[in-house]
C-alpha cells in the first residue's frame, strides 16, 4: 500500500466548501458578508487611535467594544498616521505638507494613485468610498483574506473543509497574530494565497500569472523580511512533508517564473528605496545569529497564558511587551498531547514514515533557530540570519498548530473520562507554573483569561456525554481550541470608528501643543518638544516631530554642518521616529528613535557665507539681462 492511499479524509475537490452541508454554507457566507456589509458600513477598525487622542490633548475616545493599547504605537502612531497623510495628500506619492517633502512610497502599503496600486487590491476602496469606510474596508478585507487563504492552503494540504476553517480561525485569533495585526495584516494574511494559486490552478500559465500576482500583492503589502522569511518556510515544511506530489519539474519551474515575475514587480516599484535603505545603518543589513528566546516560550505553546497577565508579561519577563512576549499559541498542541487517539497516531506514522520525518526535521531546524545559540553563518543558508528567534516563533507556532491539527485528524479523539482528567491536571500544573514567574506580585498573575482553558474543559466534558457530539469528537476539539482562542484574543485589537480618524481637529492640536510650548520655525514648521510619532504630520502639521521611513540626510545636514561625518550618518542614516528634546546635540536614545535639540532645529540652517562674484555669470553672480 503506498503512502498515499493513507490519506482518506484527505482527498481535496480544489473546493473549500468540499463535504459541507451547502446550505450551512450558503447561510454561513450570508452572514459572514452581512457583518463584512456592516463592518465597512460603520467604518470600524481594530486600530488603537484612540491613544492619538489623548496623546495630542484631545477630548479622549473610547472604543466601542474593547480598549486602544498604548503597545500598538507602530499602527496608531505611525502607520495610520501615514494613511492620513496619503488621503491629505490627494494619494500622491510625495508630503507636500511636510518640511521633510517624504517619499510615501513605503514598505507599508499606502494607498498611493501610481502604478503599484494595481497591486494593492485592499486598498481600491479609497478610490470611491470615504476615507473612513476605505480604512475599514482595508481590515475587512485583511481579516477575510486571511482566513480564506488559510483555510484554501490547509485544503490543498488535503484538510477537512471544516476543519481547515476552524483551523484559520484558530491561527488568526492567536496572540502572535492579534498583537501585531494592525500594522503587520498583509504580511500574516497574503501570505497563503500564492502557494494557493500553484498548488490548486491546473492550466500552467494561468497559474504563473496568479501565482506572481499574490506573490507581488503579498510583498508590495508589508515588505518585512523576518515575517516573510519565517512564513515561507513554515509552507515549504508543510508542502515538502504533506503535498509532495506538486513538487514535478513543471510546477516548480512555475513556481520559479512566478518568482521572477514577482520580483520584477516588487524592485521596480521598491528601487530607489531598496538602494537607500540597503546602507542605512537601521535597519540596514543586519544578521542575526540564532536563539535569544526562553525555553519557557516552549511551554507556552501549551499553555498560552503561561508567561502573561492579561496580554502583558509576568514580572520574570519584564521589560519585554505584549508583541514580543507573544507567541502563536492555542489550546491544540495541549488536546493533541492528551485526546490523541495514540494507537491509531502511531499507525499513522508509521505508514506515513517520510512525511512524519520530514515534518519533524524541518519543524526541529526552525525550532534549533528559535531556542538555541545557532551561528549567523548556518542562518545564511537559509534565509534565517535576518530573521531574530523571537520572529522565528512564528513559523514555528504555524507549524505546531497546524501539525496537532492534522495529527488529530488523522487519529483521531477519545473523549474519555480518565483522558478529561488528565487535560485538567494539567491546566492546574499550568496555572501553579505562574507562581514561578510573579516575583512576590502574586496578585497580578492570574485574570478572567486564565479560566478560559477550563471553560474549553468543560465544553469538551459536555460535548463527551452527549452521543451526537462525541460522534464528531475531532470536530469539537478543533471548535473548541478555536473558541478559546477567540475568547482569548479576539478583543485584544478594539473595535474603533475610522470616522474620527479623518476628522481630526487641527485647530484643537495646534493649540494644544501651542500649550506644551511648541514653537514655529521662520519657514512654518513646527517644533514641538517631545516624541509624537508621525501624529502631527498626520493630523496636517508640518512639523519637525514626524517617523521618518526613510533618511533625510540632507535635511539634517543644512541644519547639522559642521557634525563629523561619520557621527551624522551614525545618527541619521536609519529609520527612526525624530523626538525634539532640549540638549544642544542630536541624541539616539534607541535604535529608532532620534532626538533633535530644539534650538537648533528652531534656529533652520545656517546662512551660507557670501561669496564674492567673479563676473562669469555663475551663481552668486547676478543674472544677465534678458535682450529686449
Amino acid at each position: 500500500m503506498t503512502e498515499a492511499s493513507h490519506w482518506p479524509r484527505f482527498t481535496p475537490d480544489g473546493s473549500l466548501w468540499g463535504g459541507l452541508d451547502r446550505r450551512h454554507v450558503r447561510l454561513c457566507l450570508f452572514v459572514l458578508t452581512a457583518l463584512c456589509v456592516l463592518y465597512v458600513a460603520l467604518a470600524l477598525t481594530p486600530s488603537s487611535y484612540a491613544r492619538a487622542f489623548e496623546y495630542l490633548g484631545l477630548p479622549a475616545q473610547t472604543p466601542l467594544l474593547g480598549t486602544a493599547h498604548l503597545i500598538r504605537s507602530d499602527e496608531w502612531m505611525v502607520y495610520t498616521p501615514y494613511v492620513q497623510i496619503a488621503v491629505a495628500n490627494g494619494f500622491a506619492d510625495v508630503n507636500a505638507h511636510s518640511p521633510y517633502h517624504e517619499t510615501l512610497r513605503s514598505f507599508q502599503a499606502l494607498p498611493l494613485l501610481d502604478w503599484g496600486l494595481l497591486f494593492k487590491p485592499y486598498h481600491w476602496a479609497f478610490l470611491v468610498l470615504p476615507p473612513a469606510n476605505a480604512y475599514a474596508f482595508f481590515f475587512m478585507f485583511m481579516a477575510m483574506a486571511f482566513l480564506f487563504g488559510w483555510a484554501l492552503f490547509l485544503r490543498q494540504l488535503r484538510v477537512p473543509a471544516l476543519a481547515a476553517v476552524l483551523v484559520s480561525l484558530t491561527l488568526l485569533f492567536s496572540p502572535f497574530v492579534q498583537v501585531w495585526w494592525t500594522s503587520n495584516a498583509g504580511v500574516f494574511a497574503l501570505a497563503p494565497w500564492a502557494a494557493v494559486a500553484w498548488l490548486q490552478i491546473r492550466r500552467r500559465w494561468l497559474r504563473v500569472l496568479a501565482s506572481a500576482f499574490a506573490l507581488a500583492v503579498w510583498l508590495m503589502a508589508v515588505a518585512y523580511p523576518p515575517f516573510i522569511i519565517a512564513m515561507l518556510l513554515a509552507m515549504a515544511v508543510l508542502v515538502l512533508a504533506l503535498r509532495r506530489d506538486a513538487l514535478t519539474v513543471a510546477r516548480l519551474v512555475d513556481a520559479a517564473l512566478a518568482g521572477v515575475l514577482a520580483a520584477a514587480v516588487f524592485f521596480g516599484y521598491f528601487h530607489e528605496l531598496i538602494a537607500v535603505m540597503r546602507n542605512t545603518v537601521y535597519p540596514g543589513q543586519r544578521e542575526v545569529g540564532g536563539g535569544g528566546v526562553s525555553v519557557i516560550s516552549l511551554l507556552a505553546h501549551l499553555f498560552p497564558n503561561l508567561m502573561t497577565y492579561r496580554f502583558n508579561p509576568l514580572p520574570a519577563f519584564a521589560p519585554s511587551n505584549a508583541c514580543e512576549i507573544a507567541v502563536l499559541g492555542s489550546l491544540l498542541p495541549l488536546f493533541t498531547a492528551v485526546l490523541v487517539d495514540r494507537a491509531q497516531l502511531r499507525r499513522w506514522a508509521r505508514a506515513n514514515v517520510r512525511t512524519v520525518v520530514l515534518f519533524a526535521v524541518g519543524t526541529g531546524l526552525i525550532a534549533c533557530w528559535v531556542f538555541l545559540p545557532v551561528p549567523v553563518v548556518v542562518g545564511k543558508l537559509t534565509g534565517l540570519s535576518i530573521v531574530p528567534g523571537a520572529r522565528a516563533l512564528l513559523a514555528f507556532g504555524l507549524l505546531l498548530n497546524i501539525g496537532c491539527a492534522i495529527a488529530l485528524i488523522q487519529a483521531g479523539v477519545r473523549l474519555t473520562g480518565a483522558r478529561l482528567l488528565t487535560l485538567a491536571a494539567l491546566l492546574v500544573a499550568g496555572s501553579l507554573a505562574k507562581l514561578a514567574f510573579g516575583q512576590g506580585s502574586f496578585s497580578r498573575l492570574h485574570s478572567a483569561m486564565d479560566a478560559l482553558p477550563y471553560l474549553c474543559l468543560g465544553l469538551l466534558a459536555i460535548a463527551a456525554r452527549r452521543p451526537r457530539l462525541a460522534a464528531h469528537a475531532t470536530s469539537v476539539v478543533l471548535a473548541v481550541a478555536c473558541i478559546g482562542n477567540l475568547l482569548g484574543h479576539g478583543l485584544f485589537n478594539p473595535v474603533q470608528s475610522a470616522r474620527p480618524i479623518f476628522a481630526m481637529d487641527r485647530a484643537a492640536v495646534l493649540q494644544s501643543l501651542q500649550a506644551r510650548g511648541a514653537q514655529t520655525t521662520a519657514d512654518g514648521t513646527l517644533v514641538v518638544p517631545g516624541h509624537y510619532g508621525a501624529l502631527l504630520s498626520g493630523v496636517g502639521i508640518a512639523a519637525v516631530n514626524h517617523v521618518l521611513y526613510a533618511p533625510q540626510l540632507p535635511y539634517f545636514r543644512q541644519r547639522f554642518p559642521t557634525m563629523d561625518a561619520d557621527a551624522f550618518n551614525f545618527t541619521f542614516n536609519r529609520y527612526a521616529h525624530i523626538a525634539v528634546g532640549q540638549g544642544d546635540a542630536p541624541r539616539l536614545p534607541q535604535a529608532d528613535l532620534i532626538e533633535v535639540p530644539a534650538a537648533t532645529m528652531l534656529a533652520g540652517p545656517p546662512a551660507q557665507p557670501a561669496t564674492a562674484c567673479t563676473g562669469d555669470g555663475q551663481p552668486p553672480c547676478p543674472a544677465a539681462p534678458a535682450q529686449p
